[in-house]
């Protein structure tokens, strides 16, 4: 899938955007410590074209720190539309997901999910997404790796 807008276009962009609600830059990453949470906006190069990237956003559990995750303690994937698109994206997905009530009742939502589709069901293709749909796609690697404190038992704990 090529796409329209150019990495450097994006980059070009979302720098001076970001810069002006206090991101710090540091290469392709920038970030905004809210207090309890850290935003991340993240655009990853793919390493099959040079013409491929990925806009990856996540938010990092200040309390939970340091981590050895890449993107956040949850994340997720913004298509590359324009740059004002994908901006407005991001703000209302930052705006949700540091919303300590509704993460901990998408997390309770996404844990009664699970238990109804285990791994080993979704891995042999028994699950039916269509009539039984992923509450919230953000939990899926929540707790990896497992030398690191639960994130899902943070928040249930503390949100």
């Amino acid at each position: 899938m090529s796409h329209t807008l150019s990495e450097e276009e994006l980059i070009a962009y979302v720098t001076p955007y970001l810069k002006a609600k206090g991101f710090k830059k540091r290469n392709k990453r920038w970030t905004k410590d809210i207090g309890e949470f850290t935003l991340c906006f993240y655009i990853q190069g793919s390493s099959f074209s040079k013409e491929e990237y990925y806009i990856r956003p996540g938010i990092f559990v200040n309390a939970l720190l340091p981590t050895l995750k890449t993107y956040g303690h949850w994340m997720f994937g913004i298509e590359p539309t324009t740059p004002e698109e994908i901006m407005n994206q991001f703000e209302k997905w930052c705006e949700e997901w540091t919303d300590k009530s509704l993460i901990r009742s998408r997390l309770e939502a996404f844990i009664e999910w699970e238990k109804r589709n285990p791994l080993a069901n979704r891995r042999a293709g028994l699950v039916d997404y269509t009539a039984d749909p992923v509450p919230a796609h953000e939990f899926f690697s929540i707790d990896i790796p497992p030398t690191e404190p639960s994130v899902s038992q943070y928040i249930l704990e503390n949100f």
